[in-house]
């Protein structure tokens, strides 16, 4: 069955290709060409509604922290952006041989502030946690994690030999892993 985020993908895209083929401001110039009667009917729509409020709030934990994963010969590698961290205890990180998971909180400097008293607020505040399948078994016990300059390095080792790794028990919780601070 069809996901039916998969319209949206390929208007995303779709997007990607019109801005290679016509250059970066390409909808800024249709838009402004776009007469005003349309232009207003076009911001009167009620997004939220049709698409749910998720989709416009740039504050939703399922795609925070941006994460990149990719394998070496040896090596699962993860590159986290958190900008923001200032101790370990700010964020957890729990490595199981199919997946890793981090959790943490980003309160930041800018606690005290309320949300009213703000003109511009763009970057994520708050709890967080996000899981994701690693592309090959990996052996948790023998992960490290870097932390510098907003970015955390994760590198697992993956498991060795031929043929599927040995299933995890069920009650397997992973290994929660200390970070290094550089």
């Amino acid at each position: 069955m069809n996901n039916p985020m998969d319209g949206f993908r390929s208007l995303a895209g779709l997007n990607d290709q019109l801005r290679k083929m016509f250059g970066p401001q390409f909808f800024q110039n249709i838009m402004s060409q776009m007469p005003n009667n349309e232009m207003k009917t076009f911001h009167d729509m009620d997004w939220e509604q049709m698409f749910g409020k998720q989709l416009f709030d740039n504050k939703t934990t399922g795609v925070y922290p941006r994460i990149d994963i990719y394998e070496t010969q040896q090596e699962v590698v993860a590159i986290v952006e958190v900008p923001g961290l200032e101790k370990a205890g700010d964020v957890n990180l729990n490595i199981k041989p199919d997946a890793l998971t981090l959790s943490g909180s980003l309160a930041g400097r800018f606690s005290a502030i309320k949300d009213e008293r703000f003109y511009l607020n763009e970057r994520f505040r708050g709890s967080f946690e996000r899981t994701v399948s690693l592309p090959a078994r990996v052996r948790p016990q023998q992960a490290r994690a870097t932390y510098k300059n907003g970015l955390l390095e994760i590198r697992i080792l993956k498991a060795g030999g031929k043929g599927p790794a040995k299933k995890p028990q069920p009650q397997n919780k992973g290994r929660s892993v200390p970070i290094s601070f550089g």
